[in-house]
């Protein structure tokens, strides 16, 4: 019997690594629903991309079988408006580490429970291993199924940063 009818994030997710996946996984072992805000924010690769990227990550794992939903959405507040139908008490949002003030905001303005995880790495670290060139540190933080498009992600960024 899971805790919590539904888990909560938010975030960029633009270079989706085993620190997400982390953090999917903590989520489907309380609750049996998930949804997983991705940041339209101007500064982000597209949605399509990371959304497909997210969906094969989880899709691909063979230990990942709850249902989620990814939901575009501009702030992490605007993604808990649309989350209203569930009792506060019935929802746990999950965040990083560093995000302590993002949760306590959560907590006292929706009312849900929240939670935050230790990072276990983060899309700077993969950024530096991919444009050294280190692959094989690179594989111990990207899950294979999602590898190749994890770089092909951190091309694009590139090329928009290079405009």
């Amino acid at each position: 019997m899971k805790k919590y009818k539904l888990a909560v994030t938010f975030g960029r997710f633009n270079l989706p690594h085993i620190g997400h996946l982390d953090l999917f996984k903590h989520m489907a072992e309380e609750a049996t629903d998930l949804a997983i805000g991705i940041s339209t924010g101007s500064s982000n690769l597209s949605v399509r991309d990371r959304t497909q990227t997210l969906s094969h990550m989880l899709n691909s794992d063979k230990d990942f079988r709850v249902p989620f939903i990814i939901v575009p959405k501009r702030q992490p507040f605007e993604l808990i408006s649309e989350i209203k139908q569930y009792d506060p008490s019935d929802v746990i949002f999950y965040l990083g580490q560093d995000q302590a003030e993002l949760a306590r905001a959560v907590e006292k303005y929706v009312g849900c429970h929240t939670q935050l995880i230790p990072r276990l790495t983060s899309s700077t670290a993969i950024r530096g291993m991919i444009d050294g060139e280190d692959w094989v540190i690179l594989a111990k933080h990207v899950p294979m199924s999602i590898f190749n498009k994890v770089v092909q992600l951190r091309e694009t960024e590139r090329c928009l940063v290079s405009r």
